[in-house]
C-alpha cells in the first residue's frame, strides 16, 4: 500500500506546485498545500538523493541565511511575538529550497506549474472586472480603479502578479503552445486582458514597470525575428494609445502626477500627509535615521516595525503613525531589522540573481529580479503573504529551471 501511494506521489506529485501556483492571484491561505507538500516528500521521496540536490544549489544557502537571520533575531528581539511572527513569515525560505530544489520535474511539468500560474490570473481578472461591472450597473458604486478592483489582493501585488503573468505568456506561449489553435488570437485576448487589469489596479509602481519591461520584451522578441520597421510602428502606437488613456481614464495618471509633484517638493511635505508618495517619504528618512543608529546587526527583526512608530511618534508623522505603517520598501525594512547582513542577503536575492540570469542566459529569472527590485523599493513585500510565498515560491522555481531550456515536446 505504501509503495503504491509512494508511486503514485512521484508521478503526481508535481501538483502540490500546481495549485499553489493556480491560487496564488486569489490570495488564499496555502498552508494546508505546503504542509501536505513536506509530509509527502519527507515520506515518500528519495531523501538521500534529493538533500544532495538542494545542498548542490548555492541559492540553498542564500534563502537559508535570510531564515537563519530571522530566527537569530528572535532572541535579541524585545518583542518576541512579533519576532516570532517574523520567523513564520519566513518559514517559506526554508521550505520551498527543499521541495523545489529537490524535485526533478520533467519539461511538461514545469510549464503545468507555470501555466497554472498565468490561467489563475485570468481568472481572477474576469472576477474582478465582472464584480466591478455588477456593482458599477446594479449599485452604482464605481469599483474600477485601485483598492476597489482588485478584490483578492492590494493592487500593488496583483499587478506585479499580472507584468509576471504577461511575461510568461510573450515569451513562452509561442513556443510552449505552438500547437494550439488560434494561439494568436487567445493570446491577444490575454495580453489585453492584464493590460486592461494592470491599468486598472492603479498601482504606480505597476504602471512603471508595465511601461518598461513590456516594450522593452516584445521589442526585443520583434528586434531578433527581424521585424525592425514594425518596433518603429508599435512605438508611434505607444505613444498615441497612451495619450488615448490619458484622455479617457485619467484616474492612473492623476495618481502618477501627484507622487511626481509629491518628489519634487519632498523637503515641503506636511508630516499629517497620508498621500501615499508623501508618507513614505517622511517613512524612509526615518527608516534611514533608523539603520544610521545600528547598520551592522539591526534593531532585530520582531523590534523594526516598533522602532519606526516610535519614530512616527517622535517626530509627528501622524498620517504614518495612524496606520503603524512598516518602512514601504523591502531593502530599507531588511536593513532596519537585520543590519548589513540582512541587506546583503537580500541582494543576493535580487541584484545577484539578476546578474546570475543573464550570465545564464536565465532571462525570466533576470526579468523576474527587476520586477521584484523596482516593486521592492516602495513596498515591504516580503512582510505580507502576497509577496513572500510569490517571491520564494517563483524564485525558486526560475533558479532550479531555466524556462528558456524547457523543450516544446510534451515530455
Amino acid at each position: 500500500m505504501l509503495d503504491k501511494i509512494k508511486q503514485i506521489y512521484t508521478q503526481f506529485g508535481y501538483n502540490f506546485p500546481v495549485l499553489i501556483a493556480f491560487f496564488l492571484p486569489f490570495g488564499i491561505n496555502y498552508a494546508i498545500f505546503i504542509l501536505a507538500w513536506t509530509i509527502c516528500f519527507f515520506v515518500f521521496d528519495d531523501l538521500s538523493n534529493s538533500i544532495k540536490r538542494v545542498l548542490k544549489n548555492k541559492m540553498t544557502y542564500v534563502l537559508w541565511g535570510f531564515f537563519l537571520i530571522h530566527v537569530i533575531g528572535y532572541f535579541f528581539s524585545n518583542n518576541k511575538s512579533d519576532a516570532l511572527n517574523a520567523i513564520e513569515i519566513k518559514l517559506s525560505f526554508l521550505a520551498f529550497p527543499i521541495l523545489i530544489f529537490s524535485s526533478s520535474y520533467h519539461a511538461f511539468n514545469i510549464k503545468k506549474i507555470v501555466i497554472a500560474f498565468v490561467s489563475g490570473c485570468i481568472l481572477a481578472c474576469i472576477f474582478d472586472l465582472f464584480r466591478a461591472a455588477y456593482l458599477f450597473y446594479f449599485q452604482g458604486v464605481n469599483s474600477f480603479f485601485y483598492s476597489e478592483f482588485s478584490y483578492f489582493m492590494h493592487p500593488s501585488y496583483f499587478a506585479m502578479y499580472l507584468i509576471f503573468a504577461q511575461l510568461i505568456t510573450l515569451l513562452f506561449y509561442p513556443k510552449w503552445l505552438v500547437n494550439l489553435t488560434d494561439l494568436k488570437f487567445k493570446m491577444g485576448f490575454i495580453s489585453i486582458l492584464f493590460l486592461i487589469c494592470i491599468f486598472l489596479c492603479s498601482s504606480k509602481m505597476g504602471l512603471i514597470t508595465a511601461f518598461l519591461l513590456f516594450p522593452t520584451t516584445f521589442g526585443c522578441i520583434l528586434y531578433y525575428k527581424g521585424y525592425k520597421k514594425v518596433i518603429l510602428a508599435l512605438v508611434f502606437g505607444l505613444f498615441f494609445s497612451t495619450l488615448l488613456a490619458y484622455k479617457l481614464f485619467p484616474t492612473p495618471f492623476n495618481r502618477l502626477k501627484v507622487a511626481l509633484q509629491v518628489t519634487q517638493s519632498s523637503n515641503k511635505i506636511d508630516k499629517t500627509d497620508a498621500e501615499s508618495t508623501a508618507v513614505r517619504i517622511l517613512i524612509w528618512k526615518e527608516s534611514i535615521k533608523l539603520i544610521k543608529e545600528n547598520p551592522i546587526f539591526g534593531t532585530s527583526p520582531g523590534d523594526a516595525n516598533a522602532e519606526l512608530v516610535k519614530s512616527y511618534q517622535k517626530e509627528g508623522l501622524t498620517g504614518a503613525l495612524r496606520k503603524k505603517l512598516n518602512a514601504h520598501n523591502q531593502f530599507l525594512q531588511t536593513f532596519i531589522g537585520t543590519g548589513i547582513i540582512g541587506l546583503v542577503i537580500l541582494l543576493l536575492m535580487t541584484v545577484g540573481a539578476f546578474i546570475d540570469g543573464i550570465l545564464k542566459k536565465n532571462y525570466m529569472l533576470s526579468l523576474f529580479s527587476i520586477l521584484f527590485i523596482f516593486n521592492f523599493l516602495v513596498e515591504s513585500m516580503l512582510q505580507a503573504q502576497a509577496g513572500f510565498i510569490f517571491f520564494v515560491f517563483f524564485f525558486c522555481i526560475l533558479v532550479r529551471y531555466n524556462l528558456s531550456n524547457i523543450s516544446i515536446n510534451r515530455s
